[in-house]
């Protein structure tokens, strides 16, 4: 519950306002309460990271197990990707403002998304790419590299209005993409 109250808060108040005291009485809690579970602020800011980082990773590492064609699940992929990354930027509109301005707070969020996502397109990508004629050529680790920089390249486009269709639709041309040169055609 602190951790929804505190999600809640940042995204309201934002991070530099929101404090320990107002967290505790938004929760409808003590201090010391608060005090037991979490030593500081930015415990609770990581704590509240680690719950977003979840909600976009949980549906995208289900999507990525499916036993779905490469084409379609990486389309799919990346297409669902954006979607999530636009609910978390309506969820918490204070987060388009760090965003569009590269606050190193939100460069760290993207960083641990970067790293889960991996986590997540490596295994596809493994599983899918001995089929191909390249394989020798392209590792799962290079092709969910370039993959992922090439949708990370339109998150910005979340901060704009009409952002989010825009980045659906670049990540479609970024799957086709890598679909043909995994294929070499």
């Amino acid at each position: 519950m602190i951790i929804d109250v505190a999600a809640g808060l940042f995204a309201t108040v934002g991070l530099r306002r929101t404090t320990m005291e107002t967290i505790a009485a938004a929760a409808g809690r003590g201090r010391r309460t608060v005090y037991m579970y979490f030593r500081n602020k930015a415990q609770i800011y990581d704590a509240v990271v680690e719950k977003e980082i979840r909600q976009i990773t949980g549906p995208l590492s289900s999507l990525a197990r499916s036993d779905g064609e490469l084409g379609t699940v990486i389309h799919r992929y990346g297409e669902e990707r954006m979607q999530l990354l636009g609910d978390l930027i309506m969820r918490n509109p204070l987060l388009m403002k760090d965003f569009s301005q590269g606050h190193s707070r939100i460069e760290k969020l993207r960083d641990k998304l970067q790293k889960a996502e991996m986590q997540i397109l490596i295994p596809l990508f493994r599983r899918h790419l001995p089929e191909t004629e390249v394989s020798g050529k392209i590792s799962p680790e290079d092709c969910a590299g370039l993959y992922l920089g090439m949708l990370r390249g339109n998150d910005r486009l979340l901060t704009k209005t009409d952002g989010l269709s825009e980045a659906i639709r670049l990540s479609s041309i970024s799957s086709w993409l890598l679909l043909r040169a995994i294929s070499g055609s």
